[in-house]
């Protein structure tokens, strides 16, 4: 697996304030190939959101909650007509709230059953579970929840953005089940609210579960409490087992929700939906071995039919990342060795089958690929450009050099320090772990580094099939 990523809504432009590249992309590829990628998923798939019983526990969480807004049967508690709700269940705070409340609930509920044996349940993937954990086994049924938007109640830190409300957040708005605000109301959002009442929420699993929990937090927002607290204890049980019951695994949820998501998703149409072909037939191939991601772009483009303009965005993948992964594999060289210099980096370029001439060549692929640049914009674009830029320098030293210091400009963005500089006689000084070197059998010329997205659609699928 690539870098993963930390974007609190994900690389609609990238940002490096929110994202771990800060520490593990010195080249800052990963806006790169994250943008390429994206235009073939569409935000559907990310390294914080490719698990199915945690997108359709957020669609619960917030099916459940534009129920609250909309019943006028729910009223609020005199505590919660005053501070951020001001009686207004339509606000932002009081959705942040019941979302917040919800994942706490379910994730308690998973420690719960786990601690005590009661129903069979697979803990890992559940956002905080290690935290819940500790927690029930300090304070066991005694444990809080509280009703609130603010930190005091999050079982995470930084929960609005890194649980499941939102790292799930921005594939259900690109879907038009709310806006960024979560405005539940639109018109465009009335089509994909009606098909998952149709086909989640009226006979599944969490059609029961939904009519419990409606029910909880009716009686839980009408206390008189400011913040209504529940103990653990006095969570209905039945709530409870229904929770588990409706999210036991994520291959269970994949069992009722498989043809709802492919649905609304589209990952099964178009170029996603080719490289969606090649992973079927991948999971069910009885040589059990995963193909390379390479392989799998190369697969999915002969894939029939396929229109011109989603076969493209494969085609530019493909012709996109040779070139990123020999200036990731340049940089690592001058990573890999202290008081080396731009010589000594060009001689060992030239060991690995390197040339002078192989990075201009993948440039000028990349260059003369139709319509590959016009898909990049904003800062995509602009590190595309200087890196092209960089490639057609007329030597490899000249091209390290630049290359040192479009990383030094990286990272001063980020406000870091660079990795590696020049000092007194043109020696590399490298101020992190230097990395291990690596030969030509490991690195041929062009392997690919980058993963485009496949192992996360690969965990997506291995539970949307329904099986262990």
């Amino acid at each position: 697996m690539g870098t993963p990523g930390l974007l609190g809504e994900y690389l609609t432009e990238f940002d490096d304030r929110i994202s771990s590249e800060l520490n593990l992309d010195p080249l800052g590829l990963q806006a790169i190939w994250s943008s390429y990628g994206q235009a073939i998923f569409q935000n559907r798939i990310s390294s914080i959101s490719n698990d199915v019983r945690n997108y359709t526990l957020n669609l619960f969480n917030h099916r459940l909650t534009k129920a609250l807004v909309e019943d006028e049967s729910v009223v609020l508690g005199r505590g919660l007509n005053r501070q951020s709700y001001s009686g207004k269940k339509d606000s932002q705070a009081f959705k942040q709230a019941c979302l917040i409340h919800l994942e706490n609930l379910f994730t308690f509920a998973v420690a719960a059953a786990e601690a005590e044996g009661r129903e069979a349940v697979e803990a890992t993937g559940v956002l905080g579970i290690g935290i819940a954990r500790r927690e029930w086994a300090a304070q066991k049924r005694s444990v809080k929840l509280i009703f609130s938007h603010q930190a005091k109640s999050h079982l995470l830190s930084r929960q609005a953005s890194l649980g499941v409300s939102g790292r799930y957040k921005t594939p259900l708005v690109q879907m038009e089940f709310f806006n960024s605000a979560y405005d539940y109301s639109r018109p465009a959002s009335t089509p994909v609210w009606k098909r998952a009442d149709e086909q989640l929420f009226s006979s599944t699993p969490l059609a029961a579960l939904m009519k419990l929990a409606h029910a909880y937090m009716k009686a839980l927002l009408s206390e008189a409490d400011p913040e209504p607290t529940r103990t653990f204890d006095k969570v209905p049980p039945r709530l409870l087992s229904a929770f588990v019951a409706a999210f036991r695994t994520p291959q269970a949820v994949g069992g009722y929700s498989r043809e709802f998501w492919l649905a609304v998703t589209g990952l099964d149409q178009g170029s996603r939906g080719a490289l969606y072909q090649v992973l079927e037939d991948e999971s069910s191939s009885p040589r059990d071995v995963l193909l390379q991601t390479e392989q799998v772009f190369r697969a999915a483009i002969k894939r029939k039919p396929l229109a011109d303009d989603e076969k493209a965005k494969l085609r530019y993948v493909l012709k996109l990342e040779p070139f990123l992964a020999e200036l990731d594999l340049l940089l690592q060289l001058m990573l890999s060795a202290n008081a080396q210099t731009l010589d000594d980096v060009a001689t060992r370029w030239s060991a690995l089958g390197r040339t002078e001439r192989t990075l201009n060549e993948r440039a000028t692929i990349v260059d003369d690929t139709p319509g590959l640049m016009k898909q990049a914009v904003g800062t995509p674009a602009e590190r595309l450009q200087t890196l092209l830029r960089i490639a057609h320098e007329p030597n490899t030293k000249e091209q390290a050099r630049k290359l040192l210091d479009y990383h030094s400009k990286i990272m001063r963005v980020r406000g870091q320090s660079p990795w590696l500089r020049l000092v007194a006689g043109g020696k590399l000084k490298v101020d992190v772990r230097r990395r291990d070197a690596t030969d030509a059998d490991t690195r041929p010329v062009g392997a690919w580094v980058h993963h485009y997205y496949i192992p996360q659609f690969r965990q997506l699928l291995s539970g949307l099939r329904g099986s262990a």
